[in-house]
Formats: C-alpha cells, sequence, structure tokens
C-alpha cells in the first residue's frame, strides 16, 4: 500500500486503484499527471480535474483518502500529496455577501454559492475574495466589496490622458493618399454622425453611432480616424485594451462608462477602439464571464446614445469575423468599411500625401516607386521616407535624393520579406 501524506497525516490509496470512469479521461491516470479534487461523490469516488482542463470521476479511493480541494502527483506507483498552491486560482473573483463561524456566502457573476468557513482568517462578509475553479474562495483579495470600487478615485486612470483635443489634432485628410471613395464614404458618414442639427432625426430615420473600420494592420485606419476628427472638430479618444482593462470584476465595465459619459459631455467626440476584437469578440459560454459581461455593457452604452450628444464610435479590426454579431447590427457598429492592399494609383496617391513635407533635392520618380512596390502597405511605403532621410543624414546632404530613394526602398524591401518569413 502506498502512502499518501499531507501534513504529518496519512493518507491511503495505491495508485492501481485510482482508475477513470469518464470518457474525457484516459483509463488510467497516467505518469506525472497533476489532478485536483473537485468533490467527493460517495464513500469510494470522486470528482477530479486535471490542468488541461478535462474532468473525470476516479473510484476505488476510501472517503478519507482525498479531500475536496487536495491536489496530488501520480510519480510512478506512488500517489504524492502537494501544496494546494501548486494548483492555479485563476482569476476569477467574488464578493462575501454573508458570513458566519461556519459557512460563507459568495456572490459571484450573478449566482450565490454556500462554502465552509475557514478556521485560519476566516472570510468576512464584504470582502473581495479570489475564486477557485469550484467558486470556493481561496484568499482576500481586499478588505472591501467590488460593489464599492469607484473608478472616479483610481489615480492610475485618467480620462484626460486618452483625449486629443481638437486643436491639438494636426492630421488632415491631405495627409491620407489613396482609397479615394472610401474616404469619401467615411467623410460623409462622420460629418452626418456629428453634425449639430441632426439631420436624420428630422427625417425621423435612425442615427449613426458606430463605424468598423476593417482590413490589416498597416492600410492607415488609425490614420484617417484622426483626420475626420480633426475635420469636425471633435475630441479624438484613443482607447485601448490595456488602458480601461482592469483585473477587478466590475471595474473595467465602469472605466468604459465614465469614457462614454466623458464624450457625452464634451461633443462633438470619436470614440476610437483600435483592434476592437481584443476587447469584444463573440460571447459564449467558452469565453471568460468577464468578456461576456464587457460585451454586453458595450452594446448597453451604444444602445444609449442620443443623437444631440454628438458622440460617434469608430473602432478598428483585423479579424471581423471574431467580433460578436451583436456589435455589427444596424443601430451599433453597423457601418462597415473596408481597408484593402493598395491598388498601384493608391501607392501612387499614399507616396504623394506622405511626401507633402518632405525636403528634396531632386523629386523623386513617384510611379517608379509605386510599380516597385507591388502588395506594398501604407505604413511601408511611409517607411521608405525615414529611410531614405537616414541615408542622406548619414551622407551629410540637406535633402534627400534619388539614390537615397532606392536605398529606401531596398532596405523595406529586406525588412518585408524578413516579417513575411517570421509570419508564415
Amino acid at each position: 500500500m502506498h502512502i499518501l501524506r499531507a501534513e504529518g497525516e496519512s493518507k491511503s490509496m495505491t495508485f492501481s486503484q485510482m482508475k477513470a470512469t469518464d470518457k474525457n479521461l484516459e483509463p488510467e491516470l497516467e505518469e506525472g499527471q497533476v489532478c485536483r479534487v473537485l468533490s467527493i461523490i460517495d464513500s469510494s469516488s470522486a470528482l477530479i480535474e486535471l490542468r488541461n482542463g478535462n474532468t473525470g470521476r476516479i473510484s476505488g479511493v476510501t472517503a478519507v483518502a482525498l479531500s475536496v480541494g487536495d491536489v496530488f502527483l501520480v510519480s510512478g506507483q506512488d500517489v504524492m500529496q502537494l501544496p494546494s498552491e501548486c494548483w492555479p486560482a485563476g482569476d476569477r473573483t467574488g464578493t462575501i455577501a454573508w458570513a458566519d463561524d461556519n459557512r460563507v456566502i459568495v456572490k459571484s457573476s450573478g449566482s450565490t454559492s454556500i462554502f465552509s468557513q475557514r478556521k485560519v482568517e476566516p472570510f468576512r462578509k464584504g470582502n473581495t475574495v479570489r475564486l477557485g475553479p469550484d467558486g470556493q474562495p481561496i484568499n482576500i483579495i481586499t478588505e472591501q466589496s467590488i460593489d464599492t470600487f469607484d473608478v472616479s478615485v483610481d489615480d492610475s486612470f485618467n480620462i484626460e490622458t486618452l483625449v486629443v483635443k481638437s486643436e491639438k489634432n494636426t492630421t488632415t485628410l491631405d495627409d491620407f493618399g489613396g482609397s479615394p471613395s472610401l474616404v469619401q464614404r467615411a467623410v460623409d458618414l462622420v460629418k452626418v454622425a456629428l453634425s449639430p442639427s441632426d439631420p436624420l432625426g428630422s427625417l425621423g430615420v435612425n442615427p449613426i453611432k458606430g463605424i468598423l473600420f476593417s482590413g490589416p494592420s498597416g492600410t492607415g485606419k488609425t490614420h484617417l480616424a484622426r483626420a475626420l476628427a480633426n475635420l469636425t472638430d471633435a475630441s479624438f479618444y484613443n482607447i485601448g485594451g490595456p488602458v480601461i482593462v482592469d483585473q477587478f470584476l466590475g471595474q473595467t465595465e465602469r472605466r468604459l462608462r465614465e469614457i462614454f459619459d466623458h464624450a457625452s459631455a464634451n461633443g462633438p467626440a470619436i470614440l476610437f477602439f483600435d483592434e476592437i476584437d481584443s476587447l469584444y469578440t463573440q460571447r459564449g459560454d467558452q469565453n471568460h464571464e468577464a468578456t461576456n459581461r464587457l460585451v454586453g455593457q458595450f452594446l448597453s452604452l451604444l444602445d444609449g446614445f442620443v443623437p444631440c450628444e454628438r458622440v460617434l464610435v469608430i473602432a478598428t479590426t483585423n479579424l471581423p469575423g471574431a467580433l460578436d454579431d451583436a456589435l455589427l447590427r444596424p443601430g451599433r457598429l453597423g457601418h462597415k468599411l473596408t481597408f484593402t492592399v493598395p491598388t498601384e494609383s493608391d501607392r501612387v496617391l499614399i507616396l504623394r500625401a506622405s511626401s507633402r513635407r518632405i525636403v528634396f533635392s531632386e523629386q523623386p520618380d513617384l510611379a517608379f516607386v509605386a510599380h516597385a512596390t507591388e502588395g506594398w502597405l501604407a505604413a511601408d511605403l511611409v517607411a521608405i521616407w525615414t529611410e531614405a532621410g537616414i541615408a542622406a543624414t548619414l551622407d551629410g546632404r540637406k535633402g534627400i535624393c534619388w539614390e537615397d530613394v532606392r536605398a529606401g526602398i531596398e532596405v523595406q524591401t529586406r525588412d518585408r520579406n524578413i516579417r513575411l518569413r517570421e509570419n508564415q
């Protein structure tokens, strides 16, 4: 009989006795597997979980051999108990809604569960706690309830740092080259959406609340959004996931609400969500509960817009299929503009727009450059001028010549080939 020892007390079981009966597990526990007891089914079986998320029932174990929360390692013919810290706690959080000397009631994501009170440093009502995979409170994150957190007193989050005021935004449509029909469509949508006279409302039709810019990175989506904000004299809120996402349950949603409220009070405004697929993916059972809740909050805020507030959401994505379908419905991000790889004529326009302020000692042949850069994106084309400027500076010249431009094309060609190989 092999002995499983835990903090001085003996727990008896043999490896050969532990058989998995659930189809999600192998017929026998394998060497080196780490398992965790989720619940005791009866006097001779228990429900366990593997590190890969699979669960199963083990039989042939006495009730005294295992307890809920035990973590053990299969090593040879021995089953060795490990410290509970060896099992990741996860990132679920909850609030202790009620507690006495024997039991605690935990609230998390709208559900309520009852667990035994721990003897050492017992949980108290109002504690914010981290939960294990089975919902059991593991440790105290803060003595406060998550419902009492207030983002307005969080010194690490300042909405003003997200805002580029209209007078400080120098990007114009003259700086954006190519895709004239796409640009004109974007201009039309933004002008109507942010018009102070609410022309759509006077016609009795639904307002424009959001636009989705879809396409590969480097096609100018962010550049155009900034130019549109400048054109309409709108404040530009540059909102990224790392800026608003917080580790505590409910905190991210509060930050999002504050941003929308701030924009509504300071219209006209464009709320720009770059790579929105990193925040608002398809909801479903397979997603973390926080993701589903954040999508719901975003939809609620979009639906709460009124035209007189003159607030427009512009979002970008490289993965439109990853977005929740509800985001793309009319009245939300219902207007989609697709940015594609520039054509040769587009590349000429991009090169011309991006070189407007460059000092040349001789004018480059933009048609030649456009012809030599088949498949290049706007960001790749703009980088040619930077490399040409580096070459001119190293040679001590005050203007960029044609040889510098050719050198810039060569450097960018090499860099693009490296990136393409790395992404294969």
